[in-house]
């Protein structure tokens, strides 16, 4: 093929309405990164146009239209790790590029260009848990708790995340929670039956194999930087961590500004479970009954620490 007949990005809007055309040149100046990737593929802008994805906006809210694209995969048709990490690096890649093209065009306000982001986050975590839940059961089987009941993982998300504020340049952080300990199911038979294991070690490997797909570099790129030094202890501390063990540190180790940290956490996965630590442990630790003048001299050094910064 000859270069006069590779195609050109954004061939596509020829069919759109003139505001669409005049907008190309506008949005190619203003971002680098939606540039490199026409020209790495260049049917990218044309697939947006031509799917009506790159002009939606306002009547299918941000959950709904990304509920629909994230990556699927049939348990009955094994896909290898390596190529569901491509599938979620293309689909960010697409999806970066759809929600900047709408921002720099001036199609999407500020608050819709954030709460986008957010949305995908947070479908691209559960997608990449989902995922590596069931590559987890097959080999070491469901964690349990001790009434029988399996248990989940609570990826909570903290910070311009957990806020649903999420930039494009943002790192997400995370902090990952279970309920009880326990051991999880043995399953197989013959000669090399699963191995069972501890519910510590099922979901400290299960939050393992969410940074690898998530924040793992490839010839796609990443899905996210994934930030964990937020959980109880930060980087020394255990990359899981049980509810119980969870709430002593609240109420042993909390300092002031997790206090506030803690105010913009919410739930991505194991929702269901989110209400009770919710009340036994969050509520108590970040709104306390009674306040001391040791909670207005934090503010101030706090307050203190972020004019430095910004100075």
């Amino acid at each position: 093929m000859s270069e006069t007949d590779s195609p050109r990005p954004g061939e596509g809007l020829i069919q759109t309405p003139a505001t669409a055309r005049e907008s190309l040149e506008r949005v190619l100046r203003a971002s680098d990164f939606i540039g490199h990737t026409l020209a790495r593929e260049p049917a990218l802008l044309d697939e947006l146009i031509a799917s009506g994805d790159l002009l939606r906006g306002g009547a299918e809210t941000a959950a709904s239209y990304y509920a629909a694209r994230t990556p699927r995969w049939s348990p009955g048709q094994p896909l290898e790790e390596t190529e569901f990490m491509a599938r979620l690096r293309r689909w960010r890649r697409r999806e970066m590029v759809r929600i900047a093209y709408r921002d720099l065009a001036g199609w999407a306000t500020l608050a819709e260009t954030l709460a986008e982001l957010t949305a995908f986050a947070d479908h691209a975590i559960d997608a990449a848990y989902a995922y590596a839940r069931a590559r987890l059961t097959a080999i070491h089987g469901e964690p349990r708790a001790a009434s029988g009941g399996t248990q989940p993982l609570l990826t909570i998300a903290m910070g311009k995340l957990g806020g649903r504020e999420l930039n494009f340049s943002s790192d997400i952080d995370l902090v990952f929670l279970f309920p009880e300990h326990g051991d999880t199911d043995a399953l197989g038979s013959g000669e090399s039956p699963a191995r069972s294991i501890s519910n510590e070690e099922f979901f400290t490997r299960l939050g393992q194999g969410l940074l690898r797909l998530l924040g793992a570099r490839t010839e796609d790129g990443f899905v996210f930087r994934v930030d964990l030094r937020l959980r109880p202890f930060g980087e020394s501390g255990p990359l899981a961590a049980s509810f119980a063990s969870f709430e002593d540190y609240m109420q042993r180790h909390g300092r002031d500004w997790e206090r506030y940290a803690w105010i913009k956490a919410r739930p991505i996965t194991g929702r269901e479970c989110y209400a009770e630590l919710y009340a036994s442990a969050v509520r108590p630790f970040v709104y306390r009954r009674y306040l001391d003048y040791g909670v207005f001299e934090s503010l101030r050094e706090m307050k203190g620490l972020i004019e430095r910064e910004v100075a």
